[in-house]
């Protein structure tokens, strides 16, 4: 019943009441027989007694009605208490928007939302737009449209994001419903509204985390605490061959590969329990049976009470990590070209050999292979042809070897051979000689046949070494031995090697120092005419005036130079001094045509020749006729078309030019014909056999022949005899030096032997 209804029923008993008391009162009082002053006092008596019973009936109405009231009162103020309380312990806060009058109520909770005051927020629906999310403004339109549109009370739910207080943006999630007032016109939307912000990032994060769970490489399963698998990700199929179906619900132990003991899964349980993690590889096996290794992470998760609730485990794949290690490690102890050995392999092992050696009581050899000659098939055949050759020596000397041996390639055209199993330095001799007869049969590369010879150094241990280093210096040594006794031969280490081999490595230092101390000197060497018997001419020598040693000799110090590179200053250093000599000379009258200077292979291979020599020609002042160059037929053939563009450009300048040590090379005598130079210089080697050796005399007059037809001159070197002189005369040479004319000598002793000379003619 309604309160409207309650007041009317109310109403209509107290009008009833009233009518029959008047009524049956009044009867009753006429009924009585009253007189007219008794029936007035029953008449006022009467009326009192009923405003008294009808104030007392009030009295207990209104009491009533107002008990229900403060019990209402009460009831909806628990009741508000308990929906703060609720919303409170939610964080949540209440709103009520009337859409009549466009007005705005929230709660204290809506505002701390916000970080506002309660009454901060206001009541103006314009201000609380003003904090709604730009982006968000045309779904918040759209959606109030939608259910007003709809005029559906059912309770609905929406997210947007408001203005915080502190200037970032939250993530409020409004519930409420429709309500319509007693015409069906929308009147009011009321609901809750809470802060979403961090579940929010939280459903961000576990959306990310999902993405990564399914997308990462590394294989993830998950099990409970006893120990049935309950989640694995798209990589653990890939990586294992095992569906999700086929898996969950499983244990883990179907995985195991059988290779790790008892003891090494102890050992994983014991880190779980104690460090809640464990690392490191294990084997396991896929679907199909096929045995690989994983890198693993097992971590324990637990829950709210602290006890165990699953177990994750993240595994990569690392066969390929495996097979790359196993590469590298081969790329790093092999030479790719001929997959032998290489020098970092090489060593250790005759470090393990040294070791087995003093253990063991045995011995054992270290054999260095060099091949003879090898940069002069890399240059005239190409460096891909010298790698093919290089991996045919490789496999033809692999077939000479025998237990215990290792042989490998040390770099360039040098190989290593240890043998464990030599105990003399008789078998090691002859394992040499078999290593040297099996490269003589020719080599075909390319349809190219090739022959090569190898010069070999030994040295045995642990009597001669025993340490790698030492070992392999001995060696060196004696390869540097066999090498310099014509190659295509042996030799062993003796100490005597070491000994020079430390001489040659102090005198190469001191070298360095040599020319900046002003150590060299210029030695000139007297050039005569045959026919005149006269000095036309000098040839320039250099020498060592070493501080301590005194003069070294040049077949000491001119092969150091030229390995260490230092021979094309040296050689530049002489030429200059040289020409300043040539110009003191003609200043003071003597008659020298030309002087005569060495050009090393090395500085003539440079190519800028010309503009050296050209720059000390202008900073002298020396004529460039009274200059002779010298270049070795070798250092010519090497690279005959620069060679012959560099002596055009030298003749160019006006100077002569001289074939040195003509006959001991190669010459092909159709480049020699096309060379723009003036003279041969024959060999000592042919002048030291005259007259008596035939073949020398042969020789000698067939290249006295060859020049003169060209229109060369010929120049015979190294003449110590009268006989050599008359020979020579007959022959038809035309200029000599050597000691029998005069010995290479300092310049102011040579001027002094040509003021004397000059002296006697007048």
């Amino acid at each position: 019943m309604n309160a409207p209804q309650g007041a009317w029923r109310l109403t209509l008993c107290y009008m009833l009441a009233a009518g029959l008391w008047v009524a049956f009162s009044d009867s009753l009082l006429v009924n009585l027989g009253m007189s007219q002053p008794q029936l007035e006092r029953a008449q006022l008596l009467k009326g009192l007694a009923f405003v008294l019973l009808t104030t007392g009936l009030l009295y207990a109405v209104l009491r009533a009605h107002h008990e229900q009231q403060r019990l209402a009162h009460h009831a909806l103020q628990r009741s508000e208490k308990r929906l703060q309380d609720a919303l409170e312990a939610a964080q949540n806060g209440m709103w009520d928007w009337n859409l009549q009058t466009q007005r705005l109520y929230v709660s204290p909770g809506y505002s701390a939302l916000l970080g506002l005051r309660a009454h901060e927020l206001g009541h103006d629906l314009q201000h609380w737009l003003k904090r709604l999310h730009p982006n968000d403004r045309t779904s918040f339109d759209r959606h109030l449209e939608e259910r007003l549109a709809a005029r559906n009370p059912a309770p609905y739910e929406v997210n947007y994001r408001l203005l915080h207080q502190d200037g970032s943006y939250r993530w409020i999630q409004s519930r409420g419903r429709l309500l319509f007032d007693e015409h069906g016109q929308a009147e009011r939307l009321i609901g809750t509204a809470s802060d979403i912000t961090q579940r929010r990032k939280d459903e961000d994060s576990l959306r990310q985390a999902a993405a990564v769970f399914d997308a990462t490489q590394e294989g993830v399963l998950v099990t409970d605490a006893q120990q049935h698998i309950v989640h694995c990700n798209p990589a653990f199929t890939r990586i294992t061959g095992y569906s999700q179906a086929e898996i969950l619900g499983q244990s883990p132990s179907m995985l195991k590969s059988g290779r790790h003991d008892k003891a090494f899964y102890d050992s994983l349980w014991n880190a779980l329990q104690n460090r809640g993690a464990w690392s490191g590889e294990v084997w396991n096996r896929r679907k199909s049976g096929e045995i690989y290794p994983q890198w693993q992470c097992i971590r324990v998760i637990h829950d709210e009470q602290g006890g165990i609730s699953h177990y994750v485990a993240v595994f990569s794949d690392i066969s390929a990590l495996k097979r790359s290690q196993r590469e590298l490690d081969y790329l790093a102890h092999h030479d790719p070209l001929s997959n032998l050995p290489n020098r970092l392999l090489f060593t250790e092992r005759v470090q393990h050999a040294l070791e087995r050696a003093r253990l063991d009581g045995q011995s054992g050899a270290v054999l260095l292979i060099d091949l003879d000659h090898f940069k002069h098939i890399n240059e005239s055949l190409g460096h891909n042809i010298g790698d093919l050759l290089l991996k045919d020596v490789g496999e033809r000397l692999a077939q000479q070897l025998g237990k215990r041996m290792t042989l490998a390639r040390l770099g360039g055209d040098e190989f290593g051979l240890l043998d464990e199993t030599c105990s003399s330095a008789e078998q090691a001799a002859v394992m040499a000689q078999r290593l040297q007869a099996c490269l003589m049969q020719a080599f075909k590369v390319t349809d190219t046949e090739l022959f090569v010879t190898a010069s070999i150094g030994i040295s045995l241990y642990p009597s001669e070494a025993v340490d790698v280093g030492q070992v392999l210096r001995n060696a060196d040594s004696a390869l540097f031995k066999a090498k310099s006794s014509g190659r295509e031969s042996y030799a062993f280490y003796s100490q005597e090697l070491t000994e020079h081999a430390s001489q040659r490595v102090e005198l190469a230092s001191a070298l360095r120092h040599a020319l900046d101390n002003q150590e060299l000197r210029v030695y000139y060497q007297p050039l005569m005419c045959l026919g005149s018997q006269e000095m036309i001419g000098v040839e320039a020598l250099v020498r060592w005036q070493h501080p301590q040693r005194g003069l070294v000799a040049p077949g000491e110090f001119i092969p150091i130079a030229e390995e260490t590179g230092l021979i094309g200053t040296i050689d530049a250093w002489v030429l200059e001094q040289s020409c300043r000599q040539m110009v003191a000379w003609q200043i003071a009258g003597f008659a020298l045509r030309f002087v005569a200077v060495n050009v090393s292979s090395r500085l003539f291979s440079r190519g800028e020749l010309d503009v050296r020599v050209a720059e000390v020609l202008h900073n002298t002042g020396l004529d460039p006729a009274n200059l002779e160059l010298e270049v070795t037929e070798s250092a010519v053939m090497d690279n005959p078309g620069a060679a012959l563009a560099l002596l055009e450009r030298l003749r160019a300048l006006g100077i002569r030019l001289a074939i040195d040590d003509f006959g001991t090379g190669y010459s092909s005598l159709a480049r020699l014909k096309r060379l723009p130079v003036h003279k041969l210089k024959l060999d000592q080697s042919f002048v030291s056999g005259l007259p008596h050796d035939q073949d020398d005399v042969a020789i000698t007059r067939a290249v006295i022949a060859l020049g003169h037809s060209m229109g060369l001159k010929v120049l015979a070197e190294g003449i110590e005899q009268l006989e050599q002189v008359e020979l020579l005369q007959q022959l038809g040479c035309d200029h000599a030096q050597g000691y029998y004319f005069g010995r290479p000598q300092p310049a102011e002793q040579l001027t002094r032997h040509l003021a004397l000379s000059v002296a006697n003619t007048d």
